[in-house]
């Protein structure tokens, strides 16, 4: 997966940055992630973060029109589970679902003593896996 350098940098100085379960989402065009929104106001607790649908709908609006394709949601987890949970998988799937998607994009970003970030990507049948990242 093609990521823009600053992008990637703006994902690892917002969330990861902070505690784990923070997040936002990722946007897409001619197959480079080349968006970023961190959702400061969504709601997070030490296992959960739920997105401000509201403001993250209203971006990817505005992302629609610069021809920005909703990719997907990427949020954090603490250093022992490097991994999407089950809510993660349902959640995606769920996204899927209401926007008609085939696969999302479902990252984390992994909080240690160093942030790590992890490329998942989730199907419609809940199959995870890691992609491999070019930063460009």
């Amino acid at each position: 997966m093609n990521i823009l350098k600053d992008i990637y940098g703006q994902i690892i100085s917002t969330i990861g940055s902070v505690l784990p379960e923070t997040g936002g989402v990722l946007g897409i065009k001619d197959g480079i992630i080349c968006a970023y929104y961190f959702d400061s106001s969504g709601k997070c607790d030490s296992n959960t973060y739920k997105p401000d649908t509201d403001n993250v709908n209203r971006v990817i609006s505005e992302w629609e029109k610069q021809d920005i394709q909703f990719a997907g949601v990427v949020h954090s987890h603490e250093e022992k589970q490097p991994a999407l949970s089950y809510a993660d998988i349902v959640y995606a799937q769920a996204i899927m679902k209401a926007n008609d998607m085939e696969r999302i994009l479902f990252p984390l970003v992994v909080i240690g003593n160093k942030a790590r970030f992890i490329m998942y990507m989730v199907d419609r049948c809940g199959d995870v896996t890691a992609e491999e990242i070019t930063l460009i």
